[in-house]
């Protein structure tokens, strides 16, 4: 049912299901995905000459939206972009990019890193506990509480993202403040943001939902679809939350814009404000992104609990209506569409879990093999790159729910 096609022949809604070159050579994130603006088209030119599309997954709802985009683009005329049109190929940062040194290895970092993790969730239980009680909060507390974390990612991206993914079974509540710190620094590096601005954007994300602390626990914790009137109240934590901020004092506007804006959508359809496209802060878009991927990974009282995998193909299917298709996308390639911590099986039946990542193979990295094809513990784990010749066959077939077949994959690590 496939159908090939001249790249220059693509419109927005057709389904990319293969290139003419491997996928691994080429910048996409996911093997096959909608053409969802102008722009895909572009990218797609830069690498392939011809691609097959499925027909039967054309999506009329994509096609439409840029339709009406356009059309709004030329009532308006002079090129100007309206409120809530898909950003442009970059995410317009507003500064130089920041060059980062990528040559170290995990294990030297994994040591601070597990302390930093180990004393920011200290420092933010603390935290945690005086908003509860409402005593008074500094921002050099939440900075304390933040900046070790960031250090530690802009060091190496990859031993904080490998202790958070094997903590997800165990977190407390306030972990949240600590994951969104972490997923938001992560992605502020693959930016290229300088150091200041990745600071800055963590401690902001930290705060996004602080004021949680203040609505009924009852309603946090519903195992259902909340009523009307509920999801209401929650959507009311965003004002509780910059009330808190004002309590603080000496709040940067940045980081203020992230908690009163992450809720917001490219569409305008999200809270409090209805705001869209870049009318959005970008740090309040990267908010939104990775508060999004946290809540599909992370332990929920409603509904299933996402492999990291799913979570991004969600996020990817919800662009651009909902999010910055280039900043999920990068996202992606800041964790690895299996990151590190993931529990994996591997087509020899071999089941492992994600060490480490191989630049520009996103499908293909370093496996710490703990079960063998009969399910049995090794005598001692074997760590197998997945880009070397000799298991050229070999590849992950699936990533597996935390905990599957009893491995707990903080045991490696921590």
């Amino acid at each position: 049912m496939l159908r090939d096609l001249d790249v220059n022949h693509l419109t927005v809604g057709m389904y990319v299901a293969e290139l003419d070159r491997p996928w691994l050579e080429t910048p996409f994130t996911l093997q096959g995905f909608y053409i969802r603006a102008p722009g895909d088209i572009e990218r797609l030119g830069r690498y392939c000459r011809f691609v097959r599309v499925d027909p039967r997954r054309y999506d009329i709802r994509l096609a439409n939206a840029a339709r009406a985009v356009q059309g709004d683009a030329r009532s308006v005329g002079g090129g100007q972009r309206r409120v809530g049109a898909v950003a442009g190929p970059e995410p317009d940062p507003g500064f130089d990019r920041h060059t980062y040194d990528d040559t170290g290895e995990i294990e030297q970092e994994l040591p601070t890193a597990r302390a930093a993790i180990v004393d920011s969730g200290m420092l933010f239980q603390s935290i945690w506990d005086d908003f509860a009680g409402r005593r008074r909060v500094s921002m050099t507390a939440i900075a304390e509480a933040v900046d070790p974390l960031v250090e530690s990612i802009l060091r190496n991206k990859d031993a904080l993202v490998t202790l958070l993914r094997v903590r997800q079974a165990n977190r407390n509540v306030h972990d949240h403040c600590i994951a969104m710190a972490i997923w938001a620094g992560l992605l502020g590096r693959q930016l290229g943001l300088p150091p200041e601005k990745v600071r800055t954007l963590a401690l902001g994300c930290s705060l996004v939902d602080i004021g949680k602390i203040r609505l009924p626990r009852e309603v946090l914790e519903r195992p259902g679809p909340l009523a009307e009137a509920e999801y209401a109240l929650v959507q009311g934590h965003v004002q509780h939350s910059l009330d808190m901020l004002d309590e603080l004092g000496d709040v940067p506007v940045a980081v203020r814009d992230i908690v009163r804006w992450h809720h917001e959508r490219m569409d305008g359809s999200g809270y409090p404000d209805g705001i869209a496209g870049r009318a959005i802060p970008m740090f309040a878009r990267i908010a939104g992104v990775v508060d999004a991927y946290d809540a599909m990974v992370g332990p929920r009282s409603f509904g299933a609990v996402r492999s990291s995998f799913e979570a991004l193909v969600e996020l990817q299917d919800r662009t651009p209506a909902e999010y910055q298709p280039e900043l999920v996308e990068r996202f992606a390639r800041a964790i690895g569409l299996f990151p590190n911590g993931s529990l994996v099986e591997l087509s020899s039946g071999e089941i492992g879990i994600v060490s480490s990542q191989n630049t520009g193979a996103r499908l293909r990295p370093r496996v710490m093999v703990v079960l063998d094809r009969d399910l049995l513990p090794l005598d001692r784990t074997v760590i197998i790159d997945l880009t070397t010749a000799d298991v050229a066959a070999l590849r992950i077939t699936r990533e597996l729910p935390a905990g599957s077949h009893g491995i707990d994959a903080a045991e490696y690590f921590l």
